[in-house]
């Protein structure tokens, strides 16, 4: 008789055990509430930690390519991004931001400014961006040719877009740009290039 007693007894221990596993209070109706909910303070502040830190840091940038109309040249430029502070682009790192390039070439000198994306590394420069193993860019540009320019005339002013893409260091550029001289041939000029860089 008292073998039967024990196994029902048996039985409601650990059912009872499990209750308690699984988190019920002691009146059953339903699981216990955590004792020490994150507080709106606490979330405020770490997301005030996050902003602390990032901060926006300057990259020098540059180019060398020859393209239509303007030949062979050289830019030169930087891009600002956000980062951690504890960032380190001596190894590649990816960054993305606004940029501008100052380009003089042989037929004529560039300016552009426009958003970007890359993923490049500084090495020991610390903060020139030498090396560029992908990155892509929209650049609004002017252009301003002179000498020898392919354009006629030879000297005038264009603006325009330009869309460049670098893989593994080699730098591919393409563009429209409207020609702003009342005495141009065409009115349109598409621009194209290949280098290195970014």
């Amino acid at each position: 008789m008292k073998k039967y007693c024990i196994l029902p007894l048996a039985a409601l221990v650990l059912f009872a055990s499990d209750i308690n596993a699984q988190g019920f209070g002691a009146d059953g109706a339903g699981p216990a509430a955590n004792p020490d909910p994150p507080t709106a303070d606490q979330a405020m502040q770490q997301v005030r930690d996050e902003l602390a830190s990032v901060e926006d840091r300057w990259y020098g940038i540059t180019r060398a390519r020859w393209s239509y109309p303007q030949k062979y040249s050289v830019a030169m430029g930087a891009i600002l991004t956000e980062q951690r502070k504890d960032a380190d682009c001596s190894n590649p790192c990816m960054m993305h931001g606004w940029h501008f390039e100052v380009e003089p070439g042989l037929y004529g000198v560039q300016g552009s400014v426009g958003w970007g994306k890359l993923v490049a590394e500084a090495g020991s420069s610390g903060r020139l961006m030498h090396t560029v193993y992908l990155g892509w860019a929209f650049r609004g540009v002017v252009l301003r040719t002179w000498g020898d320019s392919p354009l006629m005339p030879a000297a005038q002013t264009l603006a325009g877009v330009e869309a460049s893409f670098s893989l593994l260091r080699l730098n591919y550029s393409i563009g429209v740009l409207r020609s702003l001289s009342s005495k141009a041939d065409s009115d349109w000029v598409f621009a194209a290039g290949i280098g290195w860089g970014f």
